[in-house]
């Protein structure tokens, strides 16, 4: 039963995750086209149009946690999650980006096909996606959308501190 629901949020997730991933993409080559903009400044700025899409779909959709009262609470929780996703996505895409920049030479030796800078970085860019899909669906599974007690254990603790 937990395996089912599992499956069945984190298809609804890569579905729903799908919308806000074509934004992701799409605004990339926007911000890139932006005088000053580099590569992962324009990946990340991408992620960031990205995850305002995805929390709506995760928040009313995936995890039905519309009625839940805790708008603020769980938006926080959010971007802490969508940070570490942000961390993942720029690093996977920064890496994949150099491996291909670097493997190309000797690819286009072997196989014959060559591939622009700009395809490279397409490439790149959806590898870094996907990884940072996967952790944004665990971290949004296990943190965002669920009552935690990390609110009420801060609170307490300011609690505390404000009366010594």
């Amino acid at each position: 039963m937990l395996k089912h629901k599992l499956t069945r949020k984190f298809l609804l997730y890569v579905f729903f995750s799908g919308f806000a991933a074509l934004v992701n993409f799409a605004s990339r080559f926007l911000y890139e086209a932006l005088p000053g903009v580099s590569f992962e400044g324009a990946v990340a700025l991408a992620y960031i149009s990205g995850m305002a899409v995805n929390f709506a779909f995760s928040k009313w959709i995936t995890f039905q946690a519309a009625e839940s009262g805790r708008l603020r609470r769980e938006a926080i929780k959010f971007l802490v999650v969508a940070s570490v996703g942000l961390l993942t996505t720029l690093t996977v895409a920064a890496a994949a980006l150099r491996a291909f920049l670097w493997a190309a030479p000797g690819f286009e030796d072997r196989v014959g096909l060559s591939f622009d800078r700009q395809t490279l970085a397409a490439l790149a860019h959806l590898a870094g996606m996907a990884a940072g899909l996967v952790a944004n669906f665990l971290g949004h599974e296990l943190i965002s959308f669920r009552r935690t007690g990390i609110a009420e254990r801060i609170s307490a603790l300011w609690s505390r501190e404000k009366k010594l």
